[in-house]
């Protein structure tokens, strides 16, 4: 079955993210994080998404370890949802302070975990979904690398309350076997569709809608 959510990260053009909007894709990520090579200022998106159709898509702000005034401006900017990644040492108060600040329901959390890290149980109460990304010792995110796909199926299985998204590596080459073997609520999808950080590959974008196409039943329903 096709996953209910896919998303597009790491957007910096508006042809870009057009051109995932129009063939159907569920979410825009879009980030801002001075260290990512795709990161955007809020004047930036702004001027963004004034060329942008969204047609319901949802826009979704992705930040690291964001203060309280970065989440008032992306609020003020309207995004629906707020992916937030954040070292394990972060103190669930301030996770608490996400929570309460964007909503449950409009939560995603990323934390960073290493191999040996446990997963953080007691995050489960402040946000209803959860993306599980490749562990990069330097980055969050956008690495290319594949996620563990035995924790993230694990995670899935023993929390089926909450709503998981599979990132880390995803591409034309790899998405159908993370589907058939993960069965994810959502894919994020990044460099696994670039020329370059931060621009997308059109002719990897139509690959990646022909693998979907094959979960999606003659009905058209999902």
């Amino acid at each position: 079955m096709r996953p209910k959510l896919v998303k597009f990260c790491g957007i910096t053009q508006s042809t870009d993210a057009q051109y995932c909007v129009d063939l159907g894709a569920d979410a825009l990520g879009f980030i801002f994080h001075p260290q990512s090579p795709r990161n955007l200022s809020i004047e930036q998106f702004r001027n963004l998404s004034g060329q942008i159709d969204f047609k319901g898509c949802i826009k979704v702000a992705v930040a690291v370890t964001p203060d309280q005034k970065l989440i008032e401006s992306l609020i003020s900017l309207g995004f629906e949802k707020f992916q937030f990644h954040f070292p394990l040492d972060l103190s669930k108060e301030e996770v608490k302070k996400w929570s309460e600040l964007v909503g449950k329901e409009n939560l995603w959390l990323a934390p960073k975990l290493k191999p040996s890290d446990h997963f953080p149980h007691d995050y489960l109460e402040e946000a209803s979904t959860f993306l599980i990304d490749a562990y990069s010792e330097k980055s969050f995110g956008g690495t290319g690398q594949t996620a563990d796909w035995g924790r993230f199926s694990n995670l899935k299985q023993e929390f089926p309350e909450n709503l998981w998204v599979l990132a880390g590596g995803l591409s034309p080459s790899n998405l159908e076997e993370a589907i058939l073997r993960n069965l994810p609520q959502g894919v994020d999808i990044n460099s696994g569709v670039e020329s370059a950080p931060g621009v997308k590959n059109t002719e990897k974008i139509d690959q990646i809608f022909s693998v979907l196409k094959k979960f999606t039943d003659p009905s058209g329903s999902i």
